[in-house]
């Protein structure tokens, strides 16, 4: 995630399978007017993988 062109920082990172509903909270720094949030796959099997149903609130 990035907050008004600053630098990346990293939210949440999996290690294993999973398969849930997860909720995060995000702290925006005071100030802030935009935020810009990314998804990355890094993982070397064959395995489906997806980010669904994402809200922000």
């Amino acid at each position: 995630m990035v907050f008004d062109n600053g630098a990346p920082q990293l939210v949440r990172s999996y290690r294993a399978d999973l398969n849930t509903v997860e909720h995060l909270a995000v702290t925006v720094p005071a100030g802030a007017s935009t935020a810009r949030f990314q998804f990355r796959c890094t993982g070397s099997n064959s395995a489906f993988w997806m980010v669904d149903q994402v809200v922000f609130n």
